[in-house]
């Protein structure tokens, strides 16, 4: 935690406690980064590791970190922030779960859900946000794939998405079934659908986040069995893309 700081710092965001969490070691703060910029802008909010066993999307927060000075020019016109790693105790432990063996992205919206996600919902409720993009892996996966919840299909981000990350030489999962969902070329797209007032039993981040009000999410799965540095670049390429999308 303190290199990502201190990697946001430098990169002009200001890092946040949300609060603290238990964990093996002890007490682990939960950090939200932000980054504001003068006048009017759309806000986007970026969200990694809520699984501790998908460690790309953590990894390339803190790269984006270190390049955003010299790089990101798109995204330095969006109202920023950053939640680098949600779930510290599983990803110290390199395990999906919490140190209470509950999966945090099961919870969102529920009566009672562990004190990671508490965090994160009182604190998301304060302001609207207009683009979701959470950062995951998938073990199962040979290639990259995504969800999307969009407008409409000739809005969607994810064609673009998939394009450029196979030009650059990624694999992408081509099953037309994923996780149970109708996929193409890669991307499993949702325009519409309905988000119950109440979850009672919690819901993935992306759906809670639909029922705030965001008009936009999307749901980065990079394949674990590609070295690391590969699965991180999926990630920036893939986030690079939308920012670029975005702000045309």
């Amino acid at each position: 935690m303190e290199k990502v700081s201190e990697a946001a710092t430098g990169a002009g965001f200001r890092p946040r406690v949300l609060g603290h969490v238990p964990a093996d070691s002890g007490s682990i703060p939960i950090l939200s980064l932000s980054r504001k910029i003068p006048g009017r802008a759309p806000r986007i909010l970026i969200a990694a590791g809520i699984h501790g066993d998908e460690p790309a999307g953590p990894h390339a927060v803190l790269a984006l970190l270190e390049q955003f000075a010299k790089g990101w020019e798109s995204l330095h016109r969006l109202q920023v922030e950053i939640v680098p790693l949600i779930n510290p105790s599983g990803f110290d432990r390199r395990e999906r779960h919490n140190v209470a063996g509950t999966d945090p992205n099961r919870t969102f919206g529920s009566p009672a859900p562990p004190p990671e996600i508490r965090l994160l919902m009182d604190d998301y409720r304060r302001r609207p946000i207009d683009l979701f993009i959470d950062l995951h892996e998938d073990v199962d996966t040979p290639g990259f794939y995504l969800y999307e919840l969009a407008p409409d299909l000739p809005s969607a981000f994810g064609p673009h998405i998939i394009s450029a990350l196979r030009a650059a030489g990624h694999p992408i999962n081509l099953s037309p079934v994923i996780e149970g969902m109708a996929a193409v070329d890669g991307l499993i797209l949702r325009t519409s659908r309905n988000v119950p007032r109440y979850f009672r039993q919690g819901a993935p981040q992306g759906l809670y986040m639909k029922r705030l009000g965001t008009r936009r999410t999307l749901t980065f799965e990079s394949p674990p069995r590609l070295p690391l540095p590969d699965r991180v670049a999926m990630q920036l390429l893939a986030l690079q893309t939308v920012v670029d999308l975005y702000t045309r």
